[in-house]
């Protein structure tokens, strides 16, 4: 049987200068809890189109204190190579996470996006809190240059489902316990365009995480419930809470779901009982 040479990326940038790094770049929120803060430079105009970008956020948790943020991926494509942004517009919004951790202790909160960003973008981001003015480090890694062109997915828009910015969080969610999954939550939204790339945010309202690690599925289709992606892990530590959520889980998240369809979410314990008030948000790649 021929074999097929997959794909490989030839170029790369990132805001990452230490191999422990923790965010090469600060977020802070407005003053206003539930507010988002100034717009901020994350990385100037990008010398290559990309074809997916990996964004990690650390450093957003505070000790004995519940903490949860919402953060919106900025682009502007007008800034030209190496320019920084100064016209924005939103190519993500809401991407919510619950006191990521520095990495040199977790993993901090991982998302994956399999998208076009045209060279000369810069990139910039801003966020919300549950805490006015706090603040949560976030590092971003473009791809580009694909070998194997012909054989990327990508996409152009990517829909937020379930989020609430009035209070940073998303769907409420009941966790199974000790090793099994819960209920489905009530629907997150209704896709406006079919979506095959996903990726899940979480949301706490706990001021003393557990030590505890959860598994969580995103699904479509109110019958049947279709899983677009198994078993993202997003684990605790009880100590400094910290939070950890990867942006895969035990497959890729590919799934073709047509427009018009709900999504869901649920989860489960390795042991224990969850943490407080778990909620979640999907984010749909068309």
């Amino acid at each position: 049987m021929l074999y097929t040479l997959p794909n490989q990326f030839n170029w790369s940038v990132t805001t990452d200068t230490a191999l422990f790094g923790d965010g090469a770049v600060v977020l802070t929120a407005d003053g206003v809890a539930h507010t988002k803060g100034t717009n901020t430079a994350v990385l100037p105009g990008i010398a290559e189109d990309c074809y997916g970008i990996h964004l990690l956020f650390t450093v957003g948790n505070t000790d004995a204190t519940a903490r949860r943020s919402m953060v919106d991926l900025l682009i502007d494509p007008a800034a030209g190579v190496g320019n920084a942004g100064s016209s924005w517009s939103v190519l993500i919004n809401n991407l919510l996470m619950s006191s990521p951790g520095a990495v040199t202790a977790h993993s901090g909160y991982q998302f994956y996006f399999p998208l076009f960003i045209k060279a000369g973008t810069a990139i910039g981001a801003r966020t919300q809190d549950l805490v006015g003015g706090a603040a949560v480090s976030i590092s971003a890694s473009l791809y580009g240059k694909p070998s194997r062109p012909e054989l990327v997915s990508v996409g152009t828009k990517v829909q937020t489902l379930g989020a609430t910015t009035a209070t940073t969080s998303g769907v409420s969610v009941t966790p199974g316990v000790s090793g099994s999954m819960g209920s489905y939550s009530a629907s997150l939204g209704t896709l406006t365009n079919a979506a095959w790339w996903w990726q899940l945010g979480t949301g706490l309202n706990d001021a003393s995480l557990s030590d505890i690690r959860l598994v969580w599925d995103i699904a479509e289709d109110a019958t049947t419930k279709y899983i677009c992606a198994s078993r993202i892990i997003s684990a605790s530590n009880s100590s400094l809470e910290r939070n950890t959520k990867f942006a895969f889980g035990k497959e890729l998240p590919f799934h073709l779901a047509a427009a018009g369809q709900d999504v869901y979410v649920r989860c489960g314990t390795g042991s224990g009982a969850a943490d407080s008030t778990n909620t979640a948000c999907v984010y749909a790649v068309s």
